[in-house]
């Protein structure tokens, strides 16, 4: 059956209209459920508490904070913050010297 000219456009545009649609609904769909899991891993509760350590002969903060925190963590991190929690300027420290380390800890 003939379908005039007209016609034809008109379904070619609601065609594309459809997958404008669609791919919008798709992009949006993506962007909530994205959102979601940043969100709900940031409810995780982890508690922050502070260890104790005395430094042996040879440690030095680096040792230590990879031997808290794991060799895969960022491991500048972890040593940046031991020293702003111990007022340490340096990275020299002593034996027998006792710095706090923090230490997290899930709730």
């Amino acid at each position: 059956m003939y379908k005039g000219n007209a016609t034809l456009k008109k379904e070619k545009r609601n065609s594309s209209i459809n997958k404008i649609i669609l791919a919008i609904t798709t992009v949006i769909l993506t962007l909530v459920l994205l959102l979601s899991i940043i969100s709900f891993s940031g409810f995780t509760n982890k508690e922050i508490y502070y260890k104790n350590i005395t430094i042996e002969n040879g440690q030095t903060l680096w040792q230590i904070a990879e031997s808290e925190f794991g060799k895969n963590s960022d491991i500048r991190k972890y040593v940046y913050q031991i020293k702003k929690i111990n007022n340490i300027e340096s990275s020299n420290i002593v034996p027998g010297q006792i710095i706090k380390v923090p230490v997290e800890k899930e709730v």
